[in-house]
């Protein structure tokens, strides 16, 4: 059963019979909105030399291709850095399904070294250990461009882009990896993401949604733009 939506006032997680309802996009938010067929499509769109955030790393596929595209200005990547290199289908299936297979390079111990080995190719990275909720308090720079990929938790997404929100530039873009309400694949649970975004941009009428990245699974990405 669908319910209101959650308001940051309400400490409220729906039980397993109900789902949060969510608010709509304006048709003004999305008239410029343009559809990628993936993300890593969706990198290559992005301007030179940016300033460039991730905020939830894992062992720092997508940052990489950010690297690789853009050429950042700085790079900075917020993580707990306490996990292995284990995908979601090792993690469901006791073994890598992707292609190619993932082997694993890391454990929680090292996992931070082994991302910034991984970057160290690169100029002005930046590793930044803990929870996104206290560490991005203490950010005081702008950035272009801030991607999301943390817990699918709706109270901690909401906490995040919030923060994020603010350490974005005029016209700079907030990515948020799985844009859905519900996970019937890997975890058979509501996600929270789709929910988050609809509201901040329900309440900031000066963000607009700038793209869409489809995936094969149904696990989107979203990008809004800060207007200026």
């Amino acid at each position: 059963m669908p319910r209101k939506p959650i308001r940051v006032s309400e400490n409220y997680i729906p039980n397993e019979y109900e789902i949060e309802d969510t608010d709509k996009i304006s048709q003004q938010q999305l008239n410029n909105t343009k559809v990628y067929s993936s993300r890593e499509e969706y990198v290559k769109t992005l301007k030179q030399n940016i300033r460039y955030m991730e905020v939830g790393v894992a062992w720092g596929y997508y940052s990489e291709l950010v690297a690789k595209h853009c050429n950042p200005e700085l790079i900075d990547l917020v993580d707990w850095y306490n996990q292995d290199l284990k995908c979601w289908s090792w993690r469901k299936f006791g073994e890598c399904q992707c292609t190619p297979k993932h082997i694993l390079e890391y454990d929680a111990e090292n996992h931070e070294e082994y991302v910034k080995n991984k970057f160290a190719q690169y100029n002005n990275v930046t590793t930044i250990k803990g929870d996104a909720r206290e560490v991005l308090k203490n950010i005081n720079k702008k950035y272009d461009y801030v991607y999301i990929d943390i817990t699918n938790n709706r109270h901690v997404t909401k906490t995040v882009l919030d923060i994020c929100s603010k350490l974005i530039d005029k016209n700079g873009i907030i990515g948020l990896n799985d844009y859905l309400i519900y996970d019937g694949i890997i975890e058979d649970m509501p996600y929270g993401t789709f929910q988050t975004v609809n509201e901040f941009l329900s309440k900031n009428k000066n963000w607009y949604v700038n793209a869409i990245a489809l995936h094969n699974l149904g696990f989107y990405d979203i990008y809004i733009r800060k207007e200026s």
